[in-house]
Formats: C-alpha cells, sequence, structure tokens
C-alpha cells in the first residue's frame, strides 16, 4: 500500500511541476516541421518566382535589343529593271537578310509602371502566403505534439493505476492466506487489475501510433523514438481582451495577403486601360543582305531610324467593358477582405472563450482530484482497520483514476485552446 501512496505522491508531484515549466519541446518541433513540410518548400519555391517577375519587370524598361534573320527562295526570279545603260536587269532567286534592332519605348499609357507595381503585389501576396502556410504547418504540429504528450501522460496514469492495484491485490492475497476474507475479494481485484492491464497496453499503443504520426509531420522516420514530455504543462497566459480582434487582422497573414490581392486588381485595372492610351517608342536598326539598297544582287548594309505612335481613338466601348470586368474583380477581393475579417473576429472571440471555459474546467479536475486522491487514502485506511469492503476501495482507485484522467484531458484541452487563441491571433512562432 506504501507504494501506491508513493505513486500518488510522485503523480501529484508532477502536477506541481507541470504548473512551473514551460514545454519548450513544442518549438523545436515547430521550426522541424516548418523546415520539413511540402507545401511551404511549394510556397517559397512560387514566392521565388514572383520575385524573379519583378526583375524581369524593370528590364521593360530599358531599350530592347533583337537580333533576327529570314532566307527565302522564288523559283521564278524576280527580274529587276534594266540599268540606265539599257543593259537587262538581273534575276534574283535568293532573299536574305541579317537584322539588328534597338528600340527604346517612351510612352506606354501607364503599362510599364503598372506591371511593375503589380509584379510587386504578387511577391507580397506570395510572401504572405508563407507565412499562412507556416501558421498552418506550426498548428498542426501543435495538435500532434500536444496528442502524443497527452497519451504519453495517461499510458503513465495507467501503470500507476494498475499497479496501485497490484499492491492492493497483495494485501488482500495476504488475508486470504490468514483466512480472514474470502477469494471471492481476490477475484474482484483481480478483474480490476486485467482490465487495468488491458487499458495499459490499448493506451500504450495509442502512443506510440501518435509518435509516429508526429515523426511523419515533423520530418523524422516513422519508427524514430521522438522525445516528447511525460506530462502536459498548464499554459500561463496573459492578456488583455480589449481590441483582440483589431490586433488579430492587422497580424494576420491573410489580411496582408487580401490586401495586397486588391492592390494587385487595381494595378492590373490600369494595365487593362493602358492599351488603349496612347503609345510612343523610338527604335534604330541595322540590315545586311540582299537584294543592297541599290537593288543588287549583291549584298550590302543599311540602316533605319523610326518613331511609332499610336493614339486610339474609338474602339465602340471595348475599353469600357474590359476596364468594368477587371474593377469587378477588384470589387470581389473587398468583399473577400470583409468576409475574412469577420472569420478572424469569430476565430478570436471563440477561441478565447474557449480557453476561459477551459481553465475553469481545469480548475475543478484539480480539486476532484485533490478529493479523489485523499478518498483512497481514506478507504485504504479504512480498509485495514475492518470498516471498508474491497469493493469501496477499488472504486475510490477507479475514481481516482477518472478525476485524474479528466485532469490530463483538461490540460490537453487548455493546450490545445492555447495554440487555436495564438493561430488566430497569427501569434504561431517557431521561437519562444
Amino acid at each position: 500500500m506504501k507504494r501506491f501512496s508513493i505513486s500518488i505522491l510522485l503523480i501529484l508531484f508532477s502536477i506541481t511541476m507541470a504548473f512551473s515549466q514551460q514545454d519548450t519541446l513544442i518549438y523545436k518541433y515547430r521550426r522541424m516541421s516548418v523546415d520539413y513540410q511540402q507545401q511551404i518548400k511549394m510556397a517559397q519555391s512560387d514566392l521565388a518566382g514572383a520575385e524573379s517577375m519583378v526583375e524581369a519587370s524593370k528590364s521593360d524598361r530599358l531599350p530592347r535589343f533583337d537580333l533576327g534573320g529570314d532566307f527565302s527562295y522564288m523559283g521564278v526570279p524576280l527580274q529587276l529593271a534594266p540599268d540606265a545603260d539599257g543593259n537587262p536587269g538581273e534575276q534574283l532567286n535568293s532573299f536574305y537578310s541579317l537584322d539588328l534592332t534597338v528600340f527604346q519605348p517612351i510612352l506606354t499609357g501607364g503599362y510599364l509602371k503598372n506591371t511593375r507595381n503589380a509584379a510587386i503585389s504578387k511577391a507580397e501576396i506570395m510572401r504572405y502566403y508563407v507565412a499562412l502556410n507556416e501558421q498552418e504547418v506550426m498548428m498542426n504540429s501543435d495538435s500532434y505534439y500536444w496528442s502524443s504528450v497527452a497519451k504519453k501522460e495517461m499510458s503513465l496514469l495507467l501503470i500507476a493505476y494498475r499497479d496501485g492495484i497490484g499492491e492492493f491485490l497483495k494485501v488482500i492475497q495476504d488475508k486470504v492466506d490468514e483466512e480472514v476474507v474470502g477469494m471471492n475479494e481476490l477475484y474482484q481485484a483481480r478483474v480490476r487489475f486485467d482490465d487495468a492491464e488491458y487499458k495499459v497496453i490499448k493506451t500504450e499503443k495509442e502512443f506510440i501510433i501518435s509518435i509516429m504520426q508526429l515523426n511523419r509531420i515533423i520530418g523524422l522516420p516513422i519508427d524514430n523514438i521522438t522525445n516528447v514530455a511525460s506530462s502536459l504543462s498548464v499554459v500561463e497566459w496573459n492578456t488583455n481582451e480589449n481590441n483582440l480582434s483589431n490586433l488579430a487582422i492587422q497580424q494576420r497573414p491573410e489580411v496582408s495577403m487580401l490586401k495586397n490581392k486588391i492592390s494587385l486588381n487595381q494595378f492590373n485595372e490600369k494595365i487593362t486601360a493602358s492599351a488603349y492610351n496612347p503609345q510612343f517608342g523610338v527604335g534604330v536598326g541595322g540590315n545586311w543582305g540582299a537584294p543592297s539598297p541599290g537593288l543588287s544582287a549583291t549584298p550590302d548594309f543599311n540602316y533605319s531610324v523610326r518613331a511609332n505612335l499610336a493614339i486610339p481613338i474609338f474602339y465602340w466601348g471595348k475599353k469600357k467593358e474590359e476596364v468594368f470586368a477587371s474593377r469587378q474583380i477588384t470589387e470581389v477581393s473587398k468583399l473577400e477582405m470583409e468576409q475574412t475579417k469577420e472569420l478572424i473576429t469569430l476565430q478570436v472571440e471563440s477561441s478565447y472563450f474557449d480557453i476561459l471555459e477551459t481553465q475553469d474546467q481545469l480548475e475543478y479536475s484539480i480539486s476532484s482530484l485533490d478529493n479523489s486522491t485523499k478518498n483512497v487514502e481514506v478507504m485504504l485506511d479504512r480498509y485495514h482497520e475492518g470498516l471498508s469492503s474491497v469493493l469501496e476501495v477499488l472504486d475510490a482507485q477507479l475514481y481516482w483514476q477518472k478525476t485524474y484522467l479528466n485532469y490530463i484531458l483538461a490540460k490537453y484541452q487548455l493546450n490545445t485552446a492555447f495554440s487555436n487563441y495564438q493561430r488566430a491571433m497569427g501569434e504561431l512562432s517557431v521561437s519562444q
């Protein structure tokens, strides 16, 4: 019986330690999951591509160099006109040239400026998309980690509960040997012991599976023996409940993504309109080939200077309709923003409420655990004095196990609620 009392004291000591210690492994596994998960790597690749497009947009403002050439053969030759002396002109079967041109856009109707701004907005969207994926991956990591710790603590609890019944069995066996009690009491205790042993095996199996799931998300081999805390810590947090939703809206990557999405669509509106604005550019070019400038079959060099001006005048309302269609995409993005803010507000308020209610559950579970522990001690003493039956002691032990299980579940729900709250606030981090 002393061993069972010692087991209870050790577990209660772990409760005290859980209040005072911070579980730092959660940050380690968040980092590992962020470094490993393919969805983040894909988002980072998208970001790299978007940043490359920003750099590419700078080149549109610079002169464009083009090198080209062509060759054609005519089965019926082209007869050139006679020269001034009356000699017949040459016959040309082959036409070929090598061209080098340089063109500099001067006026593009806002196309170049808005294309660059759109590329910058797209890169910002992808940057916040990476942050969004990191938040989701860290939340998943937290869920698997808290589940593993909870199952480990449940396993330790059930082992202590089984061992307590085992110690009680020895006491009953002594009384049976002394013919103080009958075999029925021994059988009653053995049934409880076997049931406790079954639950130990079942919980250990669930714990190992939970470690496999954790390993998968943090990038370790599935059968790796990953270290987790022996008991769930009790979250200590202080926050001012005023303006939580406004703070979350400022911090959530989804909001920043939508802000840049609205900007991107507004720039796309201007890009659409730029096709109907005046366009002007200048260029120079050089050409080598035949026929030459004098219509000779001998190849020669030529050059050109050009200026292009285009002023759209009338397109039957096409500009108006295309700009209107582009503007509606922007309006949809603004509505998405309003909807997202409402959802964020709901997530923040509900997660905050969940923490408060779960804390109340935890306090009641601690009080109940304390009372059930004292009840076990009383029933054991009464049994030694012959004032309690075996079933009363076994029931007291069972109630103790159930109240401790409630305590574990309350801690699990509190840690999960706090992770959900941090996710709702956009505050999940890989560093403490």
